[in-house]
């Protein structure tokens, strides 16, 4: 073999173990850029993945967010009728405020009625008492009338055996007619709260209702009265306008007007 041919076959040989090393940097560089597109695939599908998961989030903030409005806004129409009828509870606490104050002032009226009804009653009872005082001084003087009227009954039974004339008639002058004496009494009771008096005239003295009375003090007059009430021995009697029942006392003379 010669020496150019064996320089020719080391030159092959290292050409081919070149061209060897070449094919494989080759190799592995378009395993690299392979490896790294399906790194880059791998990763833009986790983004895409990611974007429609954001996406996806995003549409169900905005339903959640619209959902929020809604509720807010519902809220608020209830928080605005809350406070309509706080306003309107306020309005009626004010007129039930006006009732009780009204309430108040009626009780006050009926407590201040009542007052007047318990002083009125007192009144009353007073002058029921002091009527049931002059009802028991009425009934001592219809016994001490009675007693007097028996010791004059007796008087005149005796008086009766020794006279003839005992009537009490006044004489008219020679040919007139006999005239009626007035009647005469004393005042037994005097009435002061009810304008009254009570006199020792009654039917079985001719006494008669509606008859007019003079009150006299000796020889002064006191004032005037009617007669409203008959009893047997005994009436009640209206004092007119214009006496003074001040200066009227038990005792005084009552005389029949004419």
């Amino acid at each position: 073999m010669s020496k150019t041919f064996k320089i020719v076959l080391i030159l092959l040989v290292g050409a081919s173990l070149v061209s060897a090393v070449l094919a494989g940097f080759a190799f592995m560089g378009k395993e690299r850029e392979y490896m790294k597109r399906i790194l880059l695939e791998d990763k833009l599908a986790s983004v895409l993945k990611d974007k429609r998961r954001l996406e996806k989030e995003v549409g169900l903030g905005k339903k959640a967010k619209e959902e929020s409005e809604t509720k807010i806004r519902e809220m608020e129409k209830k928080i605005e009728g809350f406070l309509s009828q706080v306003e309107e509870e306020k309005n009626k606490g004010k007129a039930t405020a006006l009732d009780l104050d009204a309430k108040k002032r009626d009780i006050l009226k009926l407590q201040e009625d009542m007052e007047k009804e318990k002083k009125e009653k007192l009144n009353i009872s007073k002058k029921l008492d002091n009527l049931r005082v002059d009802y028991k001084k009425v009934q001592e003087a219809v016994r001490k009338i009675k007693d007097e009227k028996a010791r004059l009954e007796k008087k005149l039974s005796n008086l009766k055996e020794r006279s003839i004339d005992l009537d009490k008639i006044v004489l008219s002058p020679e040919g007139t007619q006999p005239s009626a004496e007035l009647l005469k009494g004393r005042i037994l009771v005097v009435n002061k709260d009810y304008s009254f008096i009570v006199t020792d005239l009654g039917e079985k003295q001719g006494i008669k209702k509606g008859t007019a009375l003079e009150i006299r003090n000796g020889t002064e007059l006191l004032g005037r009265a009617e007669v409203d009430k008959i009893y047997d021995t005994m009436s009640s009697a209206s004092l007119l306008p214009g006496t003074d029942i001040n200066k009227i006392k038990k005792g005084n003379l009552v005389i029949e007007s004419r």
